[in-house]
């Protein structure tokens, strides 16, 4: 497979690419976020740039979900009070770690797995429209909790927040709750006063400081969505050339001792002098963006600093 470009589509099937029928353990990314910060525009974009939006589901490398497809079941006391806007679901009992956690470890072993949609008119879980997920190279899970609960965080290889100031987000939700999710103002303008800004305040927010990459103005921030496509680029060309076994344990577990993970470092053998150049140039990169204001980078024992 020849090395990605800007531009460049991933063309290999899923289940292809990997060495002796290797199970395919995908990079696994969360996206974490207050209310309409534009998570799943991050996500759009990455997809998009890496030629993947308009790929068929059951080909694509890299691939994205959302943490609402794991909404918990409402009692329907609990679903009168959603009619009303009285339910809080931005509060982490909202929603179902469990199955959170478990569908990730399927995923992380390379396993197919099915999830149901959201439907945001009922607020209820659709089992008639199930999501697939194919096994991929790169996943993308985003949402408002993901970095809430510990055992869930502790999955990811790599962590994004999308920091968008709450009158952009008040201003992104008004319309999109009336328009596609069919609310009228008084009713969203209560619901968030009343939930969403104070459990972004109190869950939401705090999750921050684990983030790896801080991403300002979200969306808008082409810089370090950029940069963050480069990376994914560099990680896909790397599984391209050596395999997902070796290569996943250099990104799981790549510290500044390096060498406990079987990281040879710039002096090491040339199989895995392109996994540290990939990741020292992301480093590199970040800190320059950070003092532009475009990206923030923070500390992170996975990814070396120079």
């Amino acid at each position: 497979m020849q090395d990605l470009k800007k531009g460049d589509s991933l063309r290999l099937p899923n289940g292809d690419g990997t060495a002796n029928d290797e199970v395919k353990s995908p990079f696994l990314i969360g996206v974490a976020g207050g209310t309409a910060s534009g998570k799943s525009t991050v996500c759009k974009k990455i997809m998009e740039q890496l030629g993947q939006a308009e790929m068929d589901h059951t080909q694509r490398q890299v691939v994205s979900i959302s943490q609402d497809s794991f909404y918990r079941e409402l009692t329907a006391a609990e679903k009168a009070k959603a009619q009303k806007g009285l339910f809080n679901f931005d509060h982490p009992d909202a929603f179902n770690e469990e199955l959170m956690f478990s569908t990730l470890q399927n995923i992380l072993q390379g396993h197919k797995v099915e999830i149901p949609s959201y439907d945001y008119r009922t607020n209820s879980l659709d089992f008639e429209n199930m999501l697939v997920i194919y096994p991929a190279d790169v996943v993308l899970f985003e949402g408002i909790l993901v970095f809430y609960f510990p055992k869930i965080r502790d999955l990811f290889h790599m962590k994004l927040f999308v920091d968008t100031d709450s009158d952009t987000r008040l201003a992104r939700r008004v319309p999109r709750d009336i328009n596609e999710r069919g609310r009228d103002l008084d009713a969203v303008l209560t619901q968030y006063m009343t939930f969403v800004k104070p459990a972004f305040e109190e869950f939401c927010s705090p999750t921050k400081k684990f983030a790896d990459v801080i991403i300002p103005r979200g969306a808008d921030n082409t810089v370090a969505i950029d940069l963050i496509v480069q990376h994914i680029r560099d990680f896909l060309n790397n599984r391209s050339r050596h395999g997902s076994t070796g290569n996943m344990a250099l990104y799981m577990n790549l510290d500044l001792n390096a060498t406990s993970a079987g990281f040879a470092g710039p002096d090491g053998s040339e199989s895995h002098l392109g996994t540290y150049n990939a990741i020292r140039r992301f480093s590199t990169l970040c800190k320059e963006l950070n003092m532009q204001g475009n990206f923030f980078f923070e500390t992170n024992k996975n990814l070396p600093h120079h």
